[in-house]
């Protein structure tokens, strides 16, 4: 990814808060001039004062020279003593203003960084919930979350601080240099000259930060997906005694990224003592090439001027550090913007068909010849993708009003059906339509409000039962909270419960059982009032008990509705109005319960065991 165009990312992200950059820039400026005051006013003042005559206008130096030194002859008009008092009167005064407006300045680029992660974080979220289910296929949890949060904090502290470091630095220097060439051209571009070769120096040593840091962002992302999985599967490790074998590939991954990430910091580290020693270096040219100029005269350089000229240029010092600093944490930087780049630019999302029509009623649906393939990477670190054949030419009549049961051994093409009717993927080849119109004819928003889902894995918010339950509805009232709950025979439950509605079910619902949750995702689907119902292995994660009363659940939710049930246990799909059996991503057979038992082929097997 090129360089401008990273740098084009974060110059949009901060676009919008263009006036606080301008008013950050205005103090960044006053703070800088109140602290070249307070470098121009010790010299002439501690002169004029020591002199053991009365001072008298010179009329020599620059004008802001003569400015000052008028100042202070008056100052020293009041007596020595007073003199003495007033000068560190106004010295307490600039650094107060140097300082306020340093602290002003600093408390701006705050409010700017926070605004723009807020912002990213905002984007990067939207993405994702736009980002088609076939793009999460395969791809590593902790990665994609990483994109959440280690990008963003390493974008936060490396680009954002440096670049309010680096534009800080840069307005401070020059400042400063303006200032250092009224006073003495000849010795600036001694100064100046000496700018490249640190530039260069400094440039050498963060070339190769910016591939180092996307190398260390990936592979954190895949030590947080490593840890995840862990975590997750921690029954099964333990079960299976890998408690060793897991420690060994963690450790063996944390130490490949700590050597890496050492490396980078080495680098990162080494920028700010090599430049500090080169400015040392520029400081004694400096010194030796002004003590000449003071000797010979002929010069509007006094020995006053130059004692001003090299606080100047001292102070300068820490700013030309810190812009040296900066771009190379920049440059680290840059690996998380690319990261972040990708995700945000990745075409897998779902397209914006709001221009469609809305669909009022989901009638009677029909596959006509679809075929879906699906591609998937052929190793976590490689991008080579293949494709596998999900369903092949199928033909499948779903009636309205009806119940439409699919079988079919695991990876038969059963939940692909689901995911297609849901609209998740679109068929590589044939079409679903409604009433004869191609459902993609709809847009999407307005087809998904006709339909429920209700799937192996339920699904809870870390929120209220009553949340839940509306999740996608907010304008639902209590009273059809309820009613859903009546239908899907959760009131029970829900009422017992110490709270009622409004008790809180814990991340993914731990706080109820399998049978509890599941009857909650009912009651979801039942509040849509869908036209049609899709059950994806809805009981096959249940024991027997919790099995009977879902399944209760859902033959009180059938009645009158177009259904699709996609089963593992047969024993919930034996009244059906039509069984269709998948194999190997055709429709094998296809008929009522009797009729296929009648067959003695795929599904007879199944039911027998045979």
């Amino acid at each position: 990814m090129s360089h401008s165009k990273e740098v084009a990312f974060t110059v949009r992200q901060i676009k919008p808060y263009s006036a606080k950059v301008a008013v950050y820039g205005l103090f960044v400026v006053l703070s800088t001039l109140f602290m070249m005051a307070t470098a121009l006013s010790v010299s002439d003042f501690l002169k004029l004062l020591f002199e053991s005559e009365t001072p008298v206008p010179t009329n020599s130096g620059n004008l802001i020279s003569q400015a000052l030194e008028t100042l202070y002859q008056w100052m020293i008009a009041q007596g020595k003593s007073a003199a003495l008092w007033l000068f560190a009167a106004l010295l307490i005064v600039l650094f107060l203003f140097k300082n306020l407006f340093g602290y002003l300045s600093s408390v701006i680029a705050g409010m700017i960084r926070n605004l723009v992660t807020r912002d990213i974080r905002n984007k990067l979220f939207a993405k994702a919930m736009r980002l088609s289910v076939g793009y999460y296929t395969g791809k590593k949890e902790g990665d994609i979350l990483s994109r959440f949060g280690n990008d963003i904090v390493e974008y936060d502290e490396n680009v954002l601080t440096s670049i309010h470091t680096l534009a800080s630095s840069v307005v401070t220097l020059v400042l400063y240099l303006l200032m250092l060439f009224y006073i003495d051209a000849r010795l600036t571009v001694v100064v100046l000259l000496s700018m490249p070769i640190i530039s260069v120096v400094i440039s050498s040593l963060s070339r190769r930060l910016k591939r180092k840091s996307k190398t260390v962002q990936d592979q954190g992302g895949t030590l947080l997906s490593l840890t995840e999985e862990a975590i997750r599967g921690l029954r099964v490790i333990k079960a299976f005694n890998a408690i060793d074998f897991s420690n060994s590939r963690y450790q063996t991954l944390n130490k490949d990224y700590t050597r890496r990430r050492t490396a980078m910091l080495r680098r990162i580290h080494a920028a700010s003592p090599v430049s500090e020693f080169l400015g040392s270096v520029v400081v004694v040219a400096v010194l030796l090439f002004g003590t000449v100029l003071v000797i010979r005269g002929g010069s509007m350089l006094t020995a006053e001027l130059f004692v001003s000229y090299l606080m100047l240029f001292v102070l300068m010092l820490p700013p030309a550090k810190s812009l040296a600093t900066s771009i190379a944490q920049i440059k680290r930087g840059r690996g998380c913007v690319t990261r972040m780049l990708d995700f945000l630019e990745d075409s897998s999302v779902e397209i914006n068909d709001g221009d469609k029509r809305a669909i009022t009623h989901i009638g009677n649906i029909n596959f006509e010849a679809v075929s879906m393939r699906y591609s998937e990477s052929k190793g976590q670190e490689s991008n080579e993708k293949t494709t596998i054949l999900a369903l092949n030419a199928i033909d499948l009549q779903i009636e309205e009003g009806k119940t439409t049961a699919i079988v079919g051994a695991s990876g038969s093409g059963k939940s692909t059906i689901a995911n297609l009717l849901l609209r998740f993927y679109v068929p590589t080849q044939g079409r679903i339509t409604v009433d004869g119109v191609d459902i993609q004819d709809y847009s999407l928003a307005s087809w998904r409000r006709r339909v429920g889902v209700v799937s192996q894995e339920p699904q809870l918010f870390n929120d209220t039962i009553a949340n839940n339950i509306a999740y996608g509805m907010p304008g639902a009232t209590r009273r059809q909270i309820e009613e859903a709950a009546r239908i899907a025979d959760a009131h029970g439950f829900i009422s017992a419960m110490p709270d009622g509605y409004d008790s809180y079910v814990g991340d993914g619902g731990s706080t109820l059982s399998g049978g509890q949750r599941q009857r909650i995702c009912i009651a979801r689907a039942v509040l849509r009032n869908p036209d049609l119902l899709i059950f994806d292995e809805a009981t096959s994660a249940l024991d027997s008990e919790s099995e009977l009363q879902v399944q209760h659940s859902i033959d009180t939710l059938l009645e009158g509705r177009t259904a699709v049930i996609i089963a593992h246990r047969l024993s919930t799909i034996r009244s059906a109005d039509q069984i269709v059996v998948i194999d190997k991503g055709k429709v094998a057979e296809r008929g009522t319960h009797e009729e296929l038992l009648a067959q003695k082929g795929i599904y007879y097997r199944m039911v027998t065991n045979i």
